[in-house]
């Protein structure tokens, strides 16, 4: 009875996978990130030899065997991701076939997935561009990702906020208003001190711990201006005879 039990609720199970569109099943994460110009290298160790003279070494891309190398210097053995990799997820492997007869090949490597990300973009936006001082008080500016790109599963955009006032940098953007735990969003202060602000988010990517390449220079920057004036006082009204 419970083995009939089992198989009814792996059936089940079975049934609910199948109705789960791709994007829903979780994705390994990869290896590396790669951005803009980025590259890797990849190494191999082959498990209990060494690889020598003659030998080919015969890596595969996306599941396609390149042309094999032949094997003089250990940088032979080395694959150069390169720059010039179309945004997604690649797959590589690596197998060596040793140039002595008497030798079996073997077998491929485990994959190793290098995902190239899209270069990044943000888009910031206000309410407005003008504000009485009054008015300030529960203005949102927003940060987010660029309509036109699609990150992978894992992949979110955090965002570090600046500004100017005049031209001049703001040293302590607090003075201003706080932003949101991810960053997304800038929420100034009542009464901000009149003047033409310019209000800057950075975007970078955050990977959960997977390294990406390089890491510097993935960002983007968008600003928007925002212009606080003073509110007059309330009038007095002299009578005079």
């Amino acid at each position: 009875m419970a083995k009939k039990t089992k198989k009814r609720y792996l059936r089940i199970f079975v049934f609910l996978m199948l109705l789960l569109p791709l994007g829903a099943i979780a994705q390994t994460p990869p290896d590396a990130y790669l951005c803009g110009t980025g590259t890797v290298k990849l190494t191999p160790t082959f498990t209990g030899y060494a690889p020598a003279a003659n030998d080919k070494i015969i890596w595969s891309v996306d599941g396609t065997p390149q042309a094999a190398v032949i094997y003089t210097t250990a940088a032979d053995a080395i694959y150069n991701v390169p720059a010039t990799l179309a945004t997604g997820r690649h797959t590589y492997s690596v197998q060596v076939q040793p140039a002595d007869a008497n030798l079996c090949p073997s077998d491929a490597s485990d994959n190793t997935v290098v995902e190239k990300l899209p270069t990044p973009l943000i888009d910031v936006a206000a309410p407005g561009s003008t504000y009485c001082t009054d008015q300030t008080a529960n203005t949102v500016i927003t940060a987010s990702k660029g309509a036109s790109i699609t990150l992978p599963t894992g992949v979110t955009m955090t965002y570090v906020w600046s500004a100017t006032l005049g031209g001049t940098a703001v040293a302590d953007i607090t003075t201003l208003g706080a932003a949101s735990a991810s960053g997304d969003t800038f929420t100034l202060k009542a009464g901000v001190t009149p003047g033409a602000y310019v209000f800057t988010a950075t975007g970078s990517y955050a990977t959960g711990g997977v390294q990406i390449v390089p890491a510097t220079t993935c960002t983007a920057t968008e600003s928007k201006a925002i212009t606080v004036t003073a509110k007059p006082g309330k009038a007095t009204i002299a009578v005079a005879p």
